[in-house]
């Protein structure tokens, strides 16, 4: 009986130190789960919600050149863009000028795009503007957008590495869009002419990381023009800039570190008043709930499912031992 008895406790023991690591690696398991799946948190769900620029972005920007009379800063993006992009009107033997030649593309209307998540809008290489006799100047601009470049400006997400490009009227521009954020980030510019950008929009846009390039001519009147990226919030949380040509038109409001904001965000918290609960010494008392978790902490440490593989153990070992004593009674018998 002894014996059964201490077979028994060995198999609680060691049932138990089981239930106890099983639980530990659950535990582990399910924190990291909830870890990746909130850090993985892309924003493409949001890409369609409306949001309105017109209280940060364009107040009493006016733009009357020539070229532009049909501008429209506050509302370009929002005219059904992510709609009518199949209407849009492209040559389609310039595709070996993106970066991308080597994949598959579809081109549709002017809209190119890969299975990688690359996006060229409003792509020209050869269409001058009606103001332009002749390209003033071949430049290849940079663009590097991601979450670090936000961190020289407060209270913002995501940025461009610079928030402002000045070139020549009638400049042919080559742009590389880099993306360095494991999200999806866009480089659209508005207000140009819409007979020769639909709907008066310039616009790259890539699933990073990776890049993008295309290629655009600028009218030659002096103008200021709007980038940013359209993403919902992406542009709200700073990711905004102008691309200035010749001596440039009125400011873009809003721009990080460059130009005034429209709305001042606050960062004070507001006065809320607080209940602080003092012990007979005067010392400030903990939350009733905090002193029970920290009595359950350091006192028991048995948790619900240790719990349950105790209870097991002990309904099974007494079990486990009259097994091992009836197979070895069969043995003995047998010889």
């Amino acid at each position: 009986m002894t014996k059964h008895l201490f077979i028994a406790f060995c198999c609680l023991i060691a049932f138990s130190g089981y239930v106890y690591a099983q639980e530990n690696t659950d535990h582990s398991k399910h924190q990291n789960m909830e870890h990746d799946d909130h850090s993985g948190h892309d924003m493409e769900h949001h890409d369609h919600s409306d949001h309105d620029m017109a209280q940060h972005d364009h107040s009493g920007h006016d733009h009357s050149s020539d070229d532009h009379s049909d501008m429209d800063h506050g509302h370009d993006h929002e005219m059904g863009m992510h709609g009518e992009h199949d209407t849009m009107h492209h040559d389609d033997d310039h595709s070996d000028h993106s970066d991308h030649a080597g994949h598959d593309h579809h081109h549709h209307d002017g809209h190119i795009m890969d299975h990688e998540g690359t996006h060229i809008m409003g792509q020209n290489f050869d269409k001058l503007p009606s103001s332009c006799s002749s390209i003033s100047e071949e430049i290849e601009i940079t663009v590097r957008a991601g979450a670090k470049y936000a961190k020289q400006f407060p209270g913002t997400t995501f940025a461009f590495d610079q928030q402002e490009w000045r070139v020549k009227p009638c400049s042919k521009i080559t742009w590389h869009f880099i993306n360095e954020d494991n999200v999806r980030h866009q480089f659209m510019m508005h207000g140009l002419p819409r007979y020769l950008y639909h709907l008066g929009m310039f616009h790259l846009e890539n699933t990073g990381p990776r890049t993008v390039t295309g290629t655009m001519i600028v009218p030659a009147a002096d103008e200021t023009y709007l980038v940013h990226c359209d993403i919902a919030q992406h542009m709200e949380k700073g990711m905004k800039a102008q691309l200035v040509v010749g001596k440039g038109g009125e400011d873009i409001p809003s721009i990080p570190g460059l130009t005034p904001y429209t709305l001042n965000d606050k960062y004070e918290a507001e006065d809320l008043p607080t209940v602080i609960e003092k012990d007979d010494k005067g010392k400030e008392k903990e939350s009733l709930t905090k002193q029970i978790t920290d009595f359950y902490n350091d006192n028991v440490p048995f948790s619900g499912m240790l719990l349950v593989g105790l209870l097991f153990g002990l309904i099974c070992a007494p079990l486990l031992a009259r097994m091992i004593a009836l197979r070895k009674k069969e043995e003995s018998e047998t010889v």
